[in-house]
């Protein structure tokens, strides 16, 4: 099994230069920036040897070595001197720097043979038949800080642990935050449950509060001062990171994609990343290419509305014989010329004419209305211009 290390650098700007991926099968793993790290980061806010990465198992954990600017996990500060447990897609943040963390499944043959998706299955295979053999392992508290960091407290079936400072505790803690009988720890059919027994500092199930519960794979238990991290062998956990080989590119990406291209060497790109750029590029050729298919049926089909030749066709003779609109005009009776208005130009249209010239519609109500009250108020006028120059 691999560790998989992506390192990305956020930018001033709050952009991001091009991440590195670094493989790395080794049980400590060392960051920081010192040339002897497994993973530099050439950064003056980078401690010299500032985070580690440390393997039990088939478990890795990540720890701070006591940095100057400290060490996040997923945006959460990390303690230092203190284990976390790490899972695939964990970010871990140093600085302008993000590593994000990976478990890579590696051959079983180091030539390669076989994909390593069937290596996968394979092991989940192994893993399930050795779960039920010997009725599979049991679950355990690995202690993750203080004088007993990694020591495991196996949990056995049908049985009840009390867990405390004092002496007849099942766990006995030295350490002051515990109370003499803190917590009761019992497994049966259904799972493995803790409950708090009325302590002073009670406990914390992954850093919440809590009176009890039923455990999970890899759920954390704060007991006062003392971490402990619940692991089931028996339960599901993270699938490992498949790289893609020779044997699992898609048809299209063959003559695309040859031998060179599933080598990971320095300064080159990562096979995943390679991959992408192929498709994208692949994409955007079919679609560069897809309109131009899509305009050559309508070059080679006449045109729809194209007007036949002369002398064929139903309306041919029709459109001939259609006399001009001056004589259509002429033909016409005068009186329905000037009754439509359009004969505007014909001496026969008397209404036509008159409307032309002084611009009345005598046919309008409020028209006569406003012409009967302008001849009335004219003939006042005159009326009273008369009295005045009898007066005189």
């Amino acid at each position: 099994m691999s560790v998989r290390l992506t390192v990305k650098q956020r930018s001033e700007q709050g952009g991001a230069d091009k991440p590195s991926v670094v493989m790395l099968d080794d049980d400590v793993i060392t960051l920081g920036r010192d040339q002897a790290c497994h993973v530099v980061l050439a950064q003056q806010a980078v401690s010299r040897s500032h985070a580690r990465i440390s393997r039990d198992g088939t478990l890795f954990f990540v720890e701070d070595l006591g940095s100057s600017y400290g060490t996040q996990i997923n945006g959460q500060k990390l303690p230092k001197g203190e284990k976390h447990l790490l899972r695939n897609g964990d970010v871990i943040a140093i600085a302008q720097f993000d590593v994000t963390f990976d478990r890579v499944a590696a051959s079983e043959n180091g030539k390669g043979e076989g994909s390593g998706t069937q290596h996968v299955a394979r092991q989940v295979v192994k893993d399930v038949m050795r779960g039920l053999s010997a009725g599979g392992q049991q679950p355990y508290f690995r202690i993750m800080n203080g004088p007993r960091d990694g020591e495991r407290i196996e949990i056995a079936d049908a049985q009840e642990y009390v867990i405390g400072r004092d002496e007849t505790a099942d766990i006995i803690f030295k350490d002051d935050l515990v109370s003499r009988r803190h917590v009761k720890v019992r497994r049966d059919w259904s799972g493995v449950h803790v409950e708090d027994l009325g302590s002073r500092n009670g406990i914390k199930i992954n850093k919440k509060r809590s009176p009890g519960k039923t455990l999970s794979d890899r759920d954390e238990v704060e007991v006062g001062g003392v971490r402990l991290l619940f692991l089931d062998p028996n339960d599901p956990r993270d699938a490992l990171v498949v790289l893609p080989d020779a044997t699992d590119h898609d048809g299209d990406d063959d003559d695309e994609l040859d031998d060179e291209s599933t080598r990971m060497e320095d300064g080159e790109e990562s096979l995943i990343s390679k991959r992408k750029r192929v498709k994208a590029e692949k994409k955007a050729k079919k679609e560069q290419e897809a309109p131009e298919e899509e305009e050559a049926p309508p070059e080679e089909a006449p045109p729809a509305d194209e007007a036949p030749p002369e002398g064929e066709g139903d309306n041919a003779g029709e459109a001939e014989g259609e006399p001009p609109p001056d004589e259509e005009g002429a033909d016409a009776p005068a009186g329905e010329e000037g009754e439509e208005g359009e004969g505007g130009d014909g001496d026969d249209g008397d209404d036509g004419e008159g409307a032309g010239r002084f611009g009345i519609d005598l046919t309008n109500r409020s028209t006569l209305i406003g012409i009967g009250i302008g001849a009335a108020a004219l003939l006042i006028g005159i009326v009273v211009l008369i009295l005045l120059v009898a007066g005189a």
